[in-house]
């Protein structure tokens, strides 16, 4: 059993399409910024780019290298917290 649906014709549209990109513009080369990922790895670094690396300004997330990741505390004061299973398994069954 088919059914056939009643052809209806479509508008006929003419013209570009609503949006299109605006062409591209020759833009003249410029010299990119220092990006500090650029520097060799600090085990391979020589003196002079030591040296350089210790001038360049912490970023934010940067760290100082005195943290060592367990109970560092950050600018906010938040302290971290260990990760093991069983504190979570204590938690999760109401231990301490």
């Amino acid at each position: 059993m088919s059914i056939e649906e009643p052809h209806i014709a479509l508008p006929k549209l003419y013209g570009g399409p609503a949006y299109a990109r605006p062409p591209a513009i020759a833009v003249e080369p410029t010299p990119r910024p220092f990006d500090p990922d650029e520097l060799p790895i600090e085990a391979f670094q020589t003196e002079e780019e030591r040296e350089f690396s210790a001038t360049l300004p912490v970023r934010a997330f940067g760290t100082s290298g005195n943290d060592r990741g367990r109970g560092s505390s950050t600018s906010t004061g938040l302290q971290a917290r260990s990760f093991s299973l069983r504190g979570i398994a204590g938690r999760i069954l109401g231990g301490s």
